[in-house]
């Protein structure tokens, strides 16, 4: 009988600090933790500090981007290179490398997480640059610079 007394004195001692315990879990949407500060969340693209090298297209493992850029001779003779970025966010495994391999830092990660749509065509995403038809495109596909 004694022995039976230990086993359930165990059991009582177990169930109390399993209910004294902090959960591991939170009440998410009503309690929300903050994401790490190196987490990897929503990207964010600045054209202004793009200069269409495309090191992120060729570097990306799941071929979110794609650079479509053109070259244009101005009036006093020079060439210029214009173009935009477009983005499949859909397709991203968020693994950085478009950021590590960016020269210019044009693109960045977030902390913001909550990246559900109830469309395909809201994530993609398209830089505010010039419009440059398909055919005009001087790019190479494989983008080798």
């Amino acid at each position: 009988m004694a022995q039976k007394y230990t086993i359930a004195a165990m059991a009582m001692e177990l169930m109390e600090s399993l209910l004294l315990r902090k959960r591991a879990t939170v009440l998410y949407p009503v309690e929300r933790l903050t994401p790490p500060e190196r987490f990897r969340g929503r990207l964010r693209y600045d054209p202004e500090a793009c200069n269409l090298c495309g090191l992120c297209q060729r570097d990306c493992p799941a071929d979110v981007i794609n650079v479509v850029r053109k070259r244009v001779e101005k009036e006093d003779g020079t060439k210029e290179l214009t173009g935009h970025l477009e983005f499949e966010m859909d397709r991203c495994i968020f693994c950085g490398q478009c950021s590590h391999s960016c020269n210019s830092n044009a693109i960045t990660f977030t902390r913001e997480f909550e990246l559900a749509q109830p469309d395909r065509e809201l994530f993609m995403m398209k830089s505010g640059g010039p419009e440059v038809d398909e055919g005009e495109c001087d790019a190479d596909p494989d983008v080798s610079p």
